[in-house]
Order: structure tokens, then C-alpha cells, then sequence
């Protein structure tokens, strides 16, 4: 007798285990089935997200119009290993050869001793080396002390250049020249002039800071040395 009472407390507690319980409907369609509000009181607080927690949030099924919680991870909402670069320098920097045979020299800017921002390991000479993958920002700017004519830098260029081989993305120094007919009869001095852009990296790629040369003087290159040349790049997604 007593053996035949504990199996049925089994089998009624083990259907118990396996039923679908509703509250306010008859017609439960989950393992709980809510209709109505929630409310949960004294949650624990954190203050950083990292690639172990995920997020719940109330999904509306295609085929019956209801809600159900449901979970997503974190580094959808967040930028994995995120990392951010920031250099600057006023003056007494100098131009090396790119080597690419186009006028293109980079800055030599060094992660040793310009860096303000992050890992001076990651920019070295004018190239910064990326981390992880990711898709970046990048905004790289000239900023002359007393402004610089523009007849001195005239389809003078920034440059971004990628893997070291790659021009990216380019800019012409602003300026605006006046002319009548062909004659210019004024050209406003270049005061600052900067470049940003958007690219997709690998770990191991690199960017390259650089300025084209093409046609300059010794005496212009002496003037854009002094320029305060200042440099950013951060991921912003995965």
C-alpha cells in the first residue's frame, strides 16, 4: 500500500514538472504563461557590461501576435574590445618618404612620445596598427599657428592610407582663391584643414598618417612642419 502511494506522489509530482502554468488565462502556451504586468523588486545592479552577461527583452511572436522573453548577448549592443587612439604634436615634426613613389611622405609623429590617448605600442612614425578587427573612425587634421597661403599649398593633399600601399581617402588643403577671368587676385590663408573618414580593418592592418608633397619648396615644407598636426582613431563596431 504504502509502495503504490509513493508512485502516484511521482507520477502527480513529475505531470506537476512537466505542465504549462498559467496565470489570468485558462489557456496557458508556455511553460509560464503571464497575461498581465511583471514586476521584480531589489535587482542587483551592475555597473559594466561584458561578453558573459546577455540582456532579456519582450519579443512579439510572427505567428501568434503574443510576447515572449527572450535573450540577446551583449556584444550586440556594445563594441566588443572597443579601443581608441588620440596623437598630437605643434611643430618640430618632419616628413619620411612613403616609399611610395607618389610624393606621398608620412608624418613622424611617435607613439612614444605623442601620444595622449591609448597604447603608444599601436602608433609608431606616422602608422597605426590595429588591434583587433573592427570597423574605425579616423580623423586626422593640420593646424598652422599663423594660417598658411594657399598660392604655398595648392592641390596639396592629406592623406589616409591603408596597409601601406593603399590610398584610402584624401583631402585638398582648404582655401579659397578669388579670381576674375581666370586671374587669381586673392587667396585666403589655409588655417586648418582636416580629413575624417570610415574603414574596415583586420587585426594587423595598418593606417598610415601622410601628407603629399608633390612640388614643395624647402621653405613650404618648413611651414607645414610647424603645423599642429593632431590624429584620432577608435573602433566603432564589430
Amino acid at each position: 500500500m504504502e509502495k503504490n502511494f509513493l508512485l502516484f506522489v511521482f507520477f502527480v509530482l513529475t505531470n506537476i514538472s512537466q505542465a504549462q502554468v498559467g496565470i489570468n488565462t485558462s489557456d496557458p502556451k508556455s511553460t509560464l504563461d503571464i497575461n498581465g504586468n511583471l514586476k521584480i523588486r531589489n535587482v542587483t545592479s551592475v555597473t559594466s557590461v561584458n561578453s558573459n552577461q546577455t540582456i532579456l527583452l519582450r519579443d512579439k511572436t510572427s505567428t501568434t501576435g503574443d510576447f515572449e522573453i527572450k535573450e540577446i548577448s551583449s556584444d550586440l549592443l556594445v563594441v566588443a574590445n572597443a579601443s581608441a587612439y588620440y596623437a598630437s604634436k605643434s611643430g618640430s615634426w618632419s616628413l619620411l618618404d612613403l616609399g611610395l613613389g607618389t610624393f606621398w611622405s608620412k608624418i613622424n609623429l611617435t607613439g612614444a612620445s605623442d601620444t595622449k590617448v591609448g597604447n603608444p605600442a599601436l602608433f609608431n612614425t606616422g602608422v597605426y596598427t590595429a588591434p583587433q578587427a573592427g570597423i574605425y573612425t579616423i580623423s586626422y587634421e593640420f593646424q598652422f599657428p599663423a594660417g598658411v597661403n594657399l598660392e604655398a599649398l595648392g592641390s596639396k593633399r592629406l592623406g589616409i592610407i591603408k596597409n601601406g600601399s593603399t590610398i584610402w581617402d584624401e583631402k585638398i588643403f582648404d582655401g579659397v582663391r578669388v579670381s576674375i577671368l581666370g586671374v587669381t587676385l586673392a587667396s585666403v590663408p589655409v588655417t586648418s584643414t582636416s580629413l575624417t573618414s570610415l574603414v574596415q580593418l583586420a587585426a594587423g592592418d595598418t593606417i598610415t598618417f601622410a601628407v603629399n608633397v608633390s612640388g614643395l619648396l624647402p621653405i613650404d615644407i618648413t611651414l607645414l612642419n610647424s603645423a599642429k598636426v593632431s590624429l584620432y582613431i577608435y573602433k566603432i563596431s564589430n
